[in-house]
């Protein structure tokens, strides 16, 4: 006995080894799918990928399972079942392994899988930009009116011009969530001379106006040296509790009550790239279900086609989940973030929770809530946090040097 649970407690590290090597690979495999590169993966290595994590998280929970708060339990019990029922029920798969990863993550360093995201990702990115300026894969470009002038987006190797700027913001959020204190005023005006670049040749505003944001809160909390605020851990983990559920409320309301006899709100659709109208139609199609619809149809335009819209597509990852996993995930959802927000506040990152306000905002217009190819701030629920801040008092004792801080 004595030696199966030495075996046990060794094994530890090679589990975590094995589980960011999945991640690894599902972000490449994943990342790809969102470029113009032919390259695919086979399904039968995405079966292999999920059976080894599924082995993989079982066994850290199994074995690491008496730290495990029981919240944070209940929650990915609860992600982990929703999972299993969309995959058993409709073959799809995005949910489970957004769980899986999730679950899996306990005990893992945060910080070390931000690098490995934040690398990889910035890797490929940069392949998909010069492949697609030298003209070995395509540049998508899409025809569009800003102002008075007539231009074009570029998509820079990737499907789509806003997906390419998304991309950008959430290898950013990362890569300054994880340096935290350790940011410098060359590293933020970088980012935002980089954000620039991109929403010139993209034009995507939302993520250009996210991503400057993010920037300026970096910025004055640098200039501030990261001062505590004077609110109550009670107050922060309020505000983290109810936060995303009101951003999914404006989402919702919003649609509710766009009417399309109103000039002035199909003025607001039309700079919407008609999200309201299209939204509109899905509440129509789909109604609100607990487990969403099984037919949902991606692009918009179930059943044949209800209208001709310019851009169909469900862009808010709200509307969309509730139509196509209904309520009961959106909560679970909920709960998660809420999870994140509370932990971040226990653990000292208070300023954490202007991330979590932020991405929630974003997802008023953008989709990418489960999708780990580009948002990963769903495995702070349970991965190890206190790395970034070990690291962040190592700058508070002076023990850094250079641009780019050292860690001792």
């Amino acid at each position: 006995m004595t030696n199966l649970k030495s075996v046990v407690k060794d094994a530890g590290p090679v589990t975590e080894a094995l589980y960011l090597a999945c991640f690894t690979c599902y972000v490449i495999f994943y990342y790809l799918q969102t470029t113009t590169f032919a390259l695919r993966v086979p399904g039968a290595l995405y079966a292999v990928l999920r059976g080894v994590l599924t082995a993989v998280v079982l066994f850290r929970l199994y074995t690491l399972r008496k730290g495990l708060p029981r919240g944070t339990a209940a929650a990915v019990a609860a992600f982990l079942g929703l999972g299993v029922f969309f995959l058993a029920s409709r073959g799809d798969t995005m949910v489970l392994d957004a769980a899986l990863f999730t679950a899996g993550a306990y005990g893992v360093s945060f910080k070390r899988i931000g690098m490995l995201y934040v690398f990889t990702g910035c890797f490929i990115s940069l392949l998909a930009l010069i492949f697609s300026q030298t003209g070995y894969i395509p540049d998508y470009q899409f025809n569009t009116n800003f102002g008075d002038k007539f231009t074009f987006r570029h998509s820079l190797g990737i499907i789509y011009p806003t997906d390419c700027f998304a991309h950008i913001f959430y290898l950013a959020v990362t890569y300054f969530l994880i340096r935290w204190k350790r940011v410098t005023y060359i590293e933020i005006a970088a980012a935002e001379a980089v954000f620039a670049v991109f929403y010139y040749l993209t034009r995507a505003r939302a993520d250009m106006i996210a991503g400057t944001a993010m920037l300026l809160i970096m910025l004055i909390l640098k200039i501030t040296g990261f001062r505590e605020l004077k609110i109550p851990a009670k107050v922060s983990k309020a505000l983290a509790a109810v936060f995303m559920p009101v951003c999914a409320a404006v989402s919702v309301v919003t649609i509710m009550f766009y009417d399309e006899t109103v000039p002035w709100l199909n003025n607001i659709d039309a700079k919407l790239s008609y999200r309201l109208s299209l939204g509109k139609v899905g509440m129509e199609l789909y109604g609100f279900k607990l487990l969403g619809n099984s037919n949902f149809a991606e692009n918009g335009n179930a059943n044949g086609g209800v209208r001709d819209y310019a851009y169909v597509f469900y862009d808010s990852a709200y509307v969309k989940y509730l139509y196509k996993y209904g309520i009961i995930l959106l909560l679970v959802l909920f709960v998660v973030y809420a999870l994140i927000g509370s932990k971040m506040v226990k653990s000292g990152m208070q300023y954490g929770l202007l991330f979590i306000f932020l991405i929630a905002s974003t997802y008023i217009i953008e989709h990418h809530m489960l999708e780990l190819s580009y948002n990963i701030t769903l495995l702070a629920l349970t991965a190890d946090i206190s790395t970034i801040l070990q690291s962040s008092h190592n700058i508070n004792n002076k023990s850094y040097n250079g641009i780019i801080t050292k860690t001792t």
